[in-house]
Parts: structure tokens; sequence; C-alpha cells
């Protein structure tokens, strides 16, 4: 899989980049190859009307915490 950079103020444009990134089939393994530093603090709201860089970073890490255990309510 290639880096890829994110753009926090584009969303759409940030999960087209994760899409474009791998041409790998299973979510899971798409996932399996991204990490995150510091503390995760899980949401799943994005704040549409005001969207900050950590809010945003937030949802986006939920995201890739959920994808990698395989689902919502999945444990790995």
């Amino acid at each position: 899989m290639r880096p890829v950079t994110l753009n926090p103020g584009n969303i759409q444009a940030s999960f087209n980049e994760l899409e474009a990134a791998s041409h790998e089939n299973d979510i899971v393994e798409i996932a399996q190859n991204f990490s995150t530093t510091g503390v995760l603090t899980p949401t799943l709201i994005l704040n549409l009307s005001a969207p900050t860089a950590a809010n945003i970073a937030a949802v986006l890490a939920t995201w890739l915490e959920i994808c990698q255990k395989g689902g919502i309510n999945r444990t790995t």
C-alpha cells in the first residue's frame, strides 16, 4: 500500500485517497495497514457546522479502528 496524505478540510477527498491507496478487496486488510498515535476518544459524530481538525481526526481514527475489527460490534 502506498503512503497517503489526508486533507482534514475535505473529508470526501480523504476517503477517496484511502480507497485509491490500496488494491486490496478486504476492508479489514486495508485498515490493518494504518496506525494512529495519541489517545483515541472514539466518536462517530462529525461536527459539520464547525468541524475541527481534532474532531475529524477522532472520527477518522474511530472509523479505522472499526474497520480493523471488521465491524462496529466485533472485537478482533
